[in-house]
């Protein structure tokens, strides 16, 4: 895609969705700064130098681009030595009715499918009795697989359709699942012995998505209910794993049945002290840099996009806004004005949920840069932190908290309403 000339292009090349594509990672990712380095090289070293099958968690808070570096992850690893099966549940299933059972016939389906990808003759036996099973507990019939394939649909492609899209099909799974799941991890292993043994490659999963499970309940009972299930794929895999859960005291206990939790941190756009971080700012103006030309913006307006956002997907929604605000101004550059408006809206999206007690908090996150709750009772902090009114960083200063950037320009109103009272 190539570096946008005019508004409209800048427009289009400012989307707010990972890259995927070979060519979306040529034309347009930006290294991390050396100070917030991604994790991601370790985790390709984790793999790449383990002995056995590991299994990790990977944590982010929204918006710092997990799913731009774990698509970078599928590149890095030697194709020649592992097969990646990487995929996102929200393509696949339905996040607002998900259950774990659902998720391991999801997984089963993708290894299988990649058996089919890699072109791998499995074992009669073994390939029959998964379909057999497949077909059992969703009530398929021969025909229906029959007139699938016949309409060119792979078995792997139907069986996931019915289950992302079929509220029935997923009560008649979960039924015939109910105490039966460890048949289905058993089937599950014996396919990846097969891809593992006729291909001579490890095979790697790589789940996107599990940390936007719809309700904190439904990230529970996955994570906390089942984690013993989670770890029994003889594979390697890596679980994005919700950053609210990380609050719950049973997290200590569960993270140690992984092979380790690799954090992939936002990174400030000013210091712990203030001031401003040139690596840091210089990031974000290179990937302004990559999708248009720097002219089609003024430097006032593109440092106050930087330092009033300083969270990657909150930057990129900033500059896509004020390029459509620039054009139907007739502009022929995004100026101060539109990133104002453009900031303002955010700002405002943010403010309307605050409570006093949230803007106390935050009031004294800005003072000590440090963000706890009083006792366990009180969630006033995490709830600032889930909705990323309050922002944790980590840099060279280690791991600290700041309010929103965004919200900076209300802070002295605050002050003057708690003097007030």
């Amino acid at each position: 895609m190539p570096r946008a000339t005019n508004l409209i292009e800048a427009y289009n090349n400012f989307v707010v969705e990972p890259l995927k594509s070979p060519e979306e990672f040529e034309d347009f990712y930006v290294e991390r700064p050396r100070g917030a380095p991604s994790p991601i090289e370790e985790l390709k070293d984790r793999i790449e130098n383990a002995k056995g099958p590991k299994k990790y968690l990977f944590l982010g808070f929204r918006g710092c681009g997990k799913s731009t570096e774990l698509n970078r992850l599928s590149s890095l690893i030697d194709t020649n030595r592992f097969i990646i099966i990487s995929y996102s549940i929200r393509e696949e299933l339905d996040v607002g009715d998900f259950d774990f059972r659902d998720f391991f016939v999801s997984m089963a389906l993708k290894i299988y499918d990649a058996a089919e990808r890699e072109e791998i003759e499995l074992q009669p036996d073994v390939q029959a009795d998964f379909r057999e099973f497949m077909m059992r507990i969703t009530k398929v019939t021969e025909e229906d697989v029959t007139k699938s394939r016949e309409a060119g649909i792979a078995f792997s492609k139907f069986f996931h359709f019915k289950l992302g899209r079929e509220a029935k099909t997923r009560e008649l799974i979960r039924k015939e699942l109910e105490t039966r799941i460890s048949d289905l991890i058993q089937k599950l292993n014996w396919l990846l012995v097969e891809v593992e043994t006729k291909t001579t490659k490890r095979v790697v999963v790589i789940v996107d998505d599990l940390d936007k499970l719809a309700r904190g309940e439904q990230a529970e009972n996955f994570f906390y209910k089942n984690f013993s299930l989670l770890t029994q794929p003889d594979c390697f895999v890596i679980y994005t794993f919700p950053i609210p859960l990380t609050f719950n005291p049973y997290y200590e206990n569960v993270r140690h049945a992984f092979d380790s939790d690799i954090i992939l941190p936002h990174f400030p756009v000013r210091t712990k002290e203030g001031q401003l971080n040139e690596a840091n700012f210089a990031f974000y103006r290179e990937i302004v840099a990559k999708r248009m030309n720097l002219s089609l913006i003024e430097d006032g307006a593109l440092k106050e996009a930087i330092c009033c956002t300083g969270k990657i997907s909150e930057f990129m929604s900033a500059m896509r806004d004020g390029a459509i605000k620039a054009y139907r101004n007739e502009k022929e550059r995004i100026t101060e004005e539109e990133v104002e408006k453009t900031l303002e809206k955010l700002r405002r999206t943010y403010d309307r949920t605050l409570t006093e007690a949230h803007k106390t908090r935050l009031l004294d996150i800005y003072e000590k840069k440090e963000a706890r709750d009083t006792d366990s009772s009180d969630s006033t902090t995490r709830e600032l932190l889930f909705s990323l009114t309050a922002v944790e960083y980590g840099d060279e200063e280690g791991r600290w908290c700041d309010i929103n950037p965004l919200l900076l320009p209300l802070v002295e109103k605050w002050k003057q309403a708690h003097e007030l009272t």
